[in-house]
């Protein structure tokens, strides 16, 4: 796939994560709270941005794989890409979940301030966890 095709089709499916989060936490907050526009949007820029980073990553290293061979750098960068989701996933369920068993402010504050502060760290996290370091330039064949 073309990197150009790539950069759109990441570009339209981060602003179409972010339309469909946002809508989605805002209504859903919605009857509790009167100014919930102020959660969804956070989270949906987390989401699209999570998605807009997961979607170019995965498709980059699946046309490497599938050209045969794939660098370290790809690795990395698709455990890292794994790893914002899982966090984007495993974040915002345990603020819901603190927003409904324990309160509200803790739960809020998790998803409008633990979403923009965990997601580079585990995208760091899972980058470093690949091992490797950025003078490597060996490649993993795949067939």
């Amino acid at each position: 796939m073309n990197t150009h095709v790539r950069i759109v089709v990441a570009l339209l499916l981060g602003a179409l994560v972010f339309a469909v989060t946002t809508v989605v936490v805002t209504a859903g907050f919605e009857p509790q709270i009167e100014f919930s526009l102020l959660i969804g949007l956070p989270v949906g820029v987390s989401a699209g941005l999570t998605a807009l980073f997961a979607s170019y990553v995965l498709l980059w290293h699946r046309d490497q794989a599938a050209a045969g061979t794939v660098s370290g750098r790809a690795v990395r960068l698709r455990l890292a890409a794994l790893a914002t989701i899982a966090d984007f996933v495993t974040v915002t369920a345990a603020g819901v979940g603190l927003y409904v068993v324990l309160g509200r402010s803790l739960g809020i504050s998790l998803l409008i301030a633990g979403l923009p502060v965990t997601l580079p760290l585990a995208a760091a996290v899972g980058y470093l966890a690949a091992g490797g370091s950025r003078s490597e330039l060996g490649e993993v064949q795949t067939q």
